[in-house]
């Protein structure tokens, strides 16, 4: 896109650089002429993953330690331009059974994160990856930045919680934050070991191997499925958009689908598979959050942003990246 020029020569920092967003995002910022430093705590299970970064290995720096360790963190936060802040821990089950792990890996960490950013890079901008698990159960949709946050599980809380400690920050030190509350998203590079982390891409792993999906009740929940090349680009967007600074914003898809045609269409584009209708087990049932129905027209008011990857083209092109490098992700 225009303008996209502003990444060349920037210094620029991702948290959760060898995950599934992070190493999209530094492919792209390499295309662009970025100087780009990965940093990782390599946390089991998530989606670190240095085959991800394959195609720029030798044109980035890759820092592997907690985002939370200052004696190694402060040194890399100084003369960044921009920090992309993507590295937490995604698992909406996992927090409701181990709140403590929550808060010590997302919540603590990000505190000492921001207070590297403080005292050794307070003017930095900073992109920090919101969910819109924060929004919760909306009785009243659509979904804007003004809906009422009611989170439903630990991770969300978590997760609100930071995204409000980088608005504190904005006052205490002059730093320059950005929030966007990130829907589900899927394609190529996302782990694919288990469905913890995103499960609309473990289908496609499911759907791969010609196993059954399970559908909970009738799937009549709306979804909104974003592909990663269009996050990517919003990211872009909002990390050189000046009036982008302070503000928090909801991001959508293209098209809005029920749970079962997700289903059928992952099904479609693998050829294979299938999928067979469940009860809601109690735990998913318990944080289940209905329909996703999202307005993101402030987002494309200041920044030009619209989706433009539909379902069909976005799923055939994840299914043939990861039947090409299958072993790496299985």
């Amino acid at each position: 896109m225009e303008g996209h020029d502003f990444y060349s020569n920037k210094n620029i920092l991702i948290t959760g650089g060898l995950g599934f967003l992070g190493s999209n995002l530094a492919i792209r910022l390499l295309d662009l002429g970025a100087s780009v430093t990965l940093y990782d705590g390599l946390i089991p299970d998530l989606g670190a993953n240095y085959f991800n970064i394959e195609p720029i290995k030798d044109g980035v720096e890759v820092v592997t330690a907690n985002v939370g360790d200052r004696s190694i963190m402060d040194q890399h936060v100084r003369h960044q331009d921009i920090v992309f802040n993507i590295g937490m821990h995604s698992c909406h089950l996992d927090s409701m059974q181990n709140p403590v792990f929550d808060i010590e890996t997302n919540v603590v960490p990000q505190i000492n994160f921001l207070e590297s950013l403080r005292h050794n890079n307070p003017e930095a901008r900073v992109v920090y990856v919101g969910t819109r698990a924060q929004y919760g159960r909306v009785e009243d949709p659509p979904i804007t930045e003004t809906t009422f946050l009611n989170p439903m599980d630990v991770y969300a809380v978590s997760k609100q919680a930071v995204e409000w400690y980088h608005l504190l920050y904005s006052k205490i030190c002059g730093l320059r934050p950005t929030s966007l509350r990130l829907g589900n998203t899927y394609g190529p590079r996302h782990q694919m070991r288990h469905a913890k982390y995103g499960v609309q891409n473990y289908l496609i792993r499911l759907a791969l191997d010609n196993q059954e999906i399970e559908v909970f009740g009738e799937g009549s929940q709306k979804r909104e499925l974003i592909y990663v090349d269009d996050v990517v680009e919003c990211l872009l967007l909002l990390g050189r958009k000046e009036e982008c600074v302070g503000e928090v914003y909801a991001i959508g898809a293209m098209e809005r689908v029920t749970f079962l045609e997700l289903v059928k269409e992952i099904v479609k584009a693998c050829e294979s598979g299938s999928y067979t209708h469940v009860p809601w087990p109690e735990d998913r049932k318990v944080i289940e959050v209905g329909d996703v129905v999202t307005d993101f027209s402030k987002l494309t008011a200041h920044t030009g942003w619209t989706p433009s990857t539909p379902l069909s083209d976005g799923l055939r092109t994840t299914v043939k990246y990861y039947r090409a490098h299958k072993k790496h992700y299985w």
